[in-house]
């Protein structure tokens, strides 16, 4: 089965994301962030490698059901603002994505990749299948509107 429209996608991913999830302080859809607007932005919480307390990410999602050009296009738009960015599409793209733009991958490695399956094939599950790497918090610019989002909450 595949999806219609990017909001079933979006619906369905955040379905799955979201539950049962403590890390995330608080999130956004259609933020103003930047011109055009960012799909979705989240403010998680992170353990840090070593164990020893947490760190905050900022990561922001971008939905296309076909536009693979454009996605990527937006998702390193968010970057200045972020930890991590990530492009969500449906799991039938993921082949395409991983065939064509193997090169993105290591040109921009805080841009990771997420599949998700209809609801009616697998359960609607997500995979991560290119992992992003986070931007160190030195690289991370202040955003107004992700300040406004992070004050709502902390």
């Amino acid at each position: 089965m595949r999806y219609v429209s990017e909001v079933d996608l979006k619906e369905q991913f955040w379905k799955m994301y979201s539950k049962g999830k403590t890390n995330i302080i608080a999130y956004q859809f259609e933020s103003k962030a930047r011109t055009g607007g960012v799909d979705l932005i989240t403010v998680e919480k992170v353990e840090n490698k070593d164990k020893g307390g947490f760190h905050i990410e900022i990561c922001s999602f971008e939905f296309k059901l076909d536009d693979l050009e454009k996605v990527y296009a937006q998702a390193y738009a968010n970057t200045p603002f972020c930890h991590k960015s990530f492009i969500v599409v449906p799991a039938n793209k993921q082949k395409a994505i991983k065939d064509n733009y193997a090169d993105y991958y290591k040109k921009y490695s805080s841009i990771g990749c997420i599949a998700v399956e209809h609801p009616e094939d697998n359960g609607g599950r997500y995979k991560i299948f290119h992992y992003a790497h986070a931007r160190s918090d030195d690289q991370v610019q202040v955003n107004q509107e992700v300040l406004k989002l992070c004050c709502k909450v902390l």
